[in-house]
């Protein structure tokens, strides 16, 4: 072999080991970013959103549920 053909295949492995390092790191990154979302993201449905316009107090069904002869318990 000439000195230019072990050159060349010196220069091709690192970079397959430049690649897979790299792509060894996206998937590590992924996981790692999965997790923190797994952790920080509430389990089950989010919570439904009040109306537009409305305050707090009346989203949170309180007066709506009071008038309307509601209380949330059960009888």
């Amino acid at each position: 072999m000439t000195a230019t053909q072990q050159q060349h295949r010196r220069s091709w492995r690192l970079m397959a080991a430049m690649r897979r390092t790299a792509r060894t790191l996206r998937y590590v990154n992924d996981e790692l970013v999965r997790a923190n979302e797994a952790i920080f993201r509430p389990a089950g449905a989010p919570p439904p959103r009040p109306p537009a316009g409305t305050s707090a107090a009346s989203a949170s069904g309180s007066a709506d549920a009071a008038a309307a002869g509601h209380t949330g318990q059960a009888a």
